[in-house]
Parts: structure tokens; C-alpha cells; sequence
């Protein structure tokens, strides 16, 4: 199960968990920048090669080590490393499925001749036609795979448009420990409103970022819209943008006015969001489909609904009306704002809205059970390339239930 990031994997750490506990082995292979603790997890480094193209500017100067991955050529590069490693393990293992969670490039194509007997599957987060030839790319990029998982319907939608067969994809949301991100009690929110000096009847609106999809793009929408609500009254709304200590740098503090504050920590990203009333996320680009980020989960468990653009995908999560709204232009999220600033009970129904659409649509148990089905069906032999009387292979340890 290669993947590639350290800390923002948290839907496959949560994976990683139920399978051990539900008693799977497994090995995780991991192209990670950093060296970190494994948490108990059979997990396996396999550093990535930077290559350092241009400056990602969303990644301030300290940081720009992580921009160096962060590209398809430092993919490219980096995929053999990743593929003697899983042949390295995979000899003593001899795993039933290998899964990869990141998408490589077209250089994936011939994956199948390194594991000519193994199901192979892949997980799709987000279709982002962004460079030339994108499409021919995504097909060779998938074209090992016996089962391509994208996680909505709307990028499931666009592979079978692309002539991907229907038995080749199934789309799993991913998903959220829906007990973990709960509701803030009245009390917790209170005094997250304490810390961050905002008053217990304001309207708060948090951005962060920068999170998968978006680009300073969307950054700029928010700030327009956040700044043209506060026109309509400075003292009723509040707007806290919270970037990743990757991402902030202090020209950022330039974007702060009365209603308008900027903040680079986690501890202040934790108290911005326990303060919210809604979460401002728009993505401007049309063509791509909503994962959707794993941020929005997070919210929308802990009853915060999302303004965000309407964009394919997007709906599966932010139901309108239900869950908060989807608009075309800073201007109507502006609209929709002082909508939920006159009506308590729209607000009220939001908040209920947001946290029922998580626990039914994005809960990482129902994810584990979807992605299981798949494993074993794969497993089962059903193409040949498994024994049929094997199921996925069971730890000889005791359950951790």
C-alpha cells in the first residue's frame, strides 16, 4: 500500500488500524519526505526523489523540500524505488492484493510485468485535467490495474465516459472516524470563541489551506467573498484563515482588517474550527471533481456546513440547503452568508444537516467494509490470478476487538 505523505493520510492511518484490528495482515510500503514514527504499524520508508523544478508557491521557503515530491517528474523518478521495495517484500509476504493509494503517472503503465500474479488495485481521489494529454496520462496510469476505486460518483462518472469498463471501477468514498470528529459541545465551543476573542453571536467562517484541490485561486475567492460580507456589517461576522505551518508566510498577515484574521498554527486552525459556523472552501476549477478533501469530512462530522463552488462532485458532500450551499461566484456565497446570518434556524438545520450527511455518506468503517468486499472478491480469484480457495490472508494474531 504505498503512499506518499507523512502526516495527511489520516483516512488510510484509520484504514491501516481497522484491518489490524479485524485481524488482516498486511505491509506498508510508504514513499514518505520525512522519517516518522510508525505507530505500531508494519510500515516500510522508501524516501522519494526531489526534483525541483519551480517553486510551488503555496509551500513557503522552509517547506520547499515537500514541494520538491510534490510533482508527477519526482513521481516518475521515484516509482522504481517504490516498486523494488514492494517486489522486495511482497517475496516474503506474498500478499493477496497490493493497493496503491497514490496515482504515479503514465510510468504506472507496465506495473502489471512487475507483478504479473497479484490483483492490483488504485484508489482515484480527484480528477484534475490541468496539463495537456491528461486524459491519455490517466489511462496509462491506470492501465495495470484490475480495479480502479475513484471516490465519487462524479469522477466514477467521468472514467466510464473515458471507456474505462463498469467491472473495472467501483467508487468508495473515503471517509472520516465519525465518533473521533464529533460535534463541539456549547461549552468547547465557548471557549474556543474565548481564546480567539470572538463574541458568542457572531457569525465565523473558517478557510484553510492550502488542502487538496485548491490553489491561491480559491484563496482569493474566499477573501473576496469574506470581504464583502464584512462590508455589509463589520461587527457581525468574523473570518479566520488558517493556513498549514507549510503554507503560511508572513506576507500573508497583509490580507487581515477588521473581521479578518490570519493564522499559520495548528493549535489556532483546532480553535478555529470548534468556533465556526461554516466552512468557506471554494474550488474555482470547474473541470475537476471533488474528492471531496478529507478536510470537509472533518467539518461536516463535527456539524459545519460547507460554502464551497459548485463543482462536479461537490454535491455528493455539501447537499444545498442540507449541508450548506453550493454557488457559482463570491458574490452569491456573500448572498448566502447573510442568509445564514439572519435565520438561526437555517443554522440550526445546517449543523444537523452537515453532521447527518457524514455519519450516512463518509464513515471510514463503511469505507472498510467496501474496500474489504473488494479485496476479497479480487482475492477469491474471480480473474484467476488468485487461488479461489484462498480469502485475504488472515493474521494468526489474536483480533485486537
Amino acid at each position: 500500500m504505498p503512499f506518499r505523505h507523512a502526516g495527511d493520510k489520516n483516512f488510510w492511518l484509520d484504514m491501516f488500524g481497522g484491518l489490524q484490528r479485524l485481524g488482516h495482515d498486511l505491509e506498508i510500503v510508504s514513499a514518505m519526505v520525512e522519517d516518522v514514527p510508525n505507530g505500531g504499524l508494519p510500515l516500510h520508508r522508501v524516501p522519494p526523489i526531489p526534483v525541483y523544478l519551480r517553486p510551488d508557491l503555496r509551500f513557503n521557503p522552509t517547506h520547499w523540500y515537500i514541494a520538491g515530491t510534490n510533482n508527477y517528474v519526482s513521481k516518475t523518478v521515484s516509482l522504481p524505488r517504490i516498486v523494488r521495495a514492494v517486489r522486495r517484500y511482497r517475496k516474503r509476504f506474498r500478499p493477496d492484493v497490493i493497493h496503491f493509494i497514490e496515482n504515479y503517472g503514465p510510468a504506472m503503465a507496465p506495473l502489471r510485468l512487475a507483478f504479473p500474479h497479484v490483483p492490483l488495485t488504485i484508489s482515484a481521489p480527484t480528477y484534475q485535467p490541468n496539463r495537456p494529454l491528461y486524459d491519455l496520462f490517466l489511462e496509462a496510469s491506470f492501465a495495470s490495474f484490475d480495479t480502479v476505486v475513484p471516490f465519487s460518483d462524479a469522477y466514477q462518472r467521468r472514467l466510464l465516459e473515458l471507456r474505462f469498463r463498469r467491472e473495472r471501477v467501483r467508487r468508495i468514498r473515503w471517509g472520516i472516524d465519525v465518533d473521533r470528529f464529533a460535534p463541539p459541545s456549547d461549552e468547547q465551543r465557548a471557549a474556543a470563541r474565548k481564546e480567539l476573542g470572538l463574541g458568542s453571536e457572531q457569525i465565523v467562517g473558517f478557510w484553510t489551506g492550502f488542502i487538496q484541490q485548491t490553489t491561491e485561486d480559491d484563496l482569493r475567492a474566499a477573501l473576496q467573498t469574506a470581504e464583502r460580507t464584512l462590508r455589509s456589517d463589520p461587527t457581525k461576522y468574523a473570518f479566520l484563515f488558517c493556513f498549514k505551518p507549510e503554507h503560511f508566510k508572513e506576507s500573508f498577515r497583509a490580507f487581515e482588517r477588521p473581521g479578518l484574521r490570519v493564522f499559520g498554527s495548528a493549535e489556532a486552525f483546532q480553535a478555529a474550527r470548534a468556533s465556526a459556523d461554516v466552512f468557506l472552501s471554494p474550488i474555482q476549477d470547474a473541470r475537476s471533481t471533488a474528492a471531496p478533501p478529507l478536510a470537509w469530512l472533518e467539518s461536516l462530522a463535527m456539524g459545519i456546513p460547507i460554502l464551497t463552488t459548485d463543482i462536479p462532485g461537490s454535491e455528493e458532500a455539501v447537499v444545498d440547503g442540507e449541508s450548506g450551499f453550493r454557488v457559482r461566484s463570491p458574490e452569491e456565497a456573500s448572498d448566502r452568508l447573510r442568509e445564514m446570518g439572519s435565520d438561526a434556524a437555517m443554522r440550526r438545520r445546517l449543523r444537523e444537516g452537515a453532521r447527518q450527511i457524514a455519519v450516512d455518506r463518509y464513515s471510514v468503517d463503511r469505507a472498510l467494509e467496501e474496500y474489504l468486499a473488494l479485496w476479497l472478491d479480487l482475492a477469491n480469484g474471480s480473474d484467476g490470478r488468485a487461488d479461489p480457495r484462498e480469502s485475504v490472508k488472515r493474521s494468526r494474531a489474536p483480533s485486537g476487538q
